[in-house]
């Protein structure tokens, strides 16, 4: 059996993995489910990349899979340079395929520009505040529209403009798999640049991009799959 760290992406928290952590866990393997610290100033990507390497050092985790979802995926492969000798494999689920160097806005540009669009809508002393937005086009029912945007939160703009640290000199290559959702248009290409650097793809077909709230059953199997 593995253990599971499930980290979530922008805007949401530990409670989006609420269906897929109990089907999981009935399977037998251990799943934490961290809630990447909120939006304050000072909040970076380099922040959640501390948190989550401090929630593996503080339950003494090994062999662990490490799973990203959409901002997650930059999350994850930050932690995975610091802590690849108690990572068993990463994981990333229609997300951000980083290098060390590049931001999540330097890899969807376009993201910034939507997101510059959005803050000119607040005042401008929270001009370091991306409030969510987008929900309605990543395949919510309406009941579930609903859901996530009672919980969702804003998060800071330092998590999407800060760069990916990077690795130290001989780090060891982490075995990875990318899972692509297939009705998602947000990240077909980092699927194909996965597939380039070797990592094993799967694509879940139909699968919108909040596939872990609306297609938890088929994205269990999958995390199935890399365990």
């Amino acid at each position: 059996m593995a253990t599971f760290v499930l980290v979530h992406g922008s805007w949401l928290g530990g409670w989006a993995w609420e269906r897929v952590a109990p089907v999981l866990r009935a399977s037998g393997h251990t799943v934490l489910c961290p809630s990447l610290a909120p939006a304050a100033p000072g909040v970076g990507l380099s922040t959640h990349i501390a948190e989550v390497v401090a929630l593996i050092d503080r339950h003494d985790l090994t062999n662990v899979v490490l799973v990203g979802h959409s901002y997650g995926g930059m999350v994850i492969a930050g932690a995975g340079y610091v802590r690849s000798h108690r990572i068993r494999q990463l994981v990333y689920l229609d997300a951000y395929l980083p290098l060390p160097g590049q931001s999540a806005f330097d890899l969807q540009p376009v993201l910034r520009d939507a997101c510059d669009a959005a803050a000119a809508l607040r005042p401008a002393r929270e001009a370091w505040l991306i409030p969510p937005f987008g929900f309605e086009a990543m395949g919510l029912t309406p009941d579930d529209l609903k859901w996530v945007a009672a919980r969702a939160r804003p998060l800071s703009r330092a998590t999407h403009e800060e760069p990916l640290p990077g690795s130290a000199p001989g780090h060891p290559r982490l075995p990875t798999t990318y899972i692509r959702f297939g009705a998602s248009p947000f990240f077909a290409d980092a699927a194909n640049t996965a597939l380039r650097r070797g990592a094993r793809v799967l694509t879940i077909e139909d699968a919108a991009h909040l596939a872990p709230i609306t297609d938890h059953e088929r994205l269990c199997a999958a995390l199935g799959w890399t365990s």
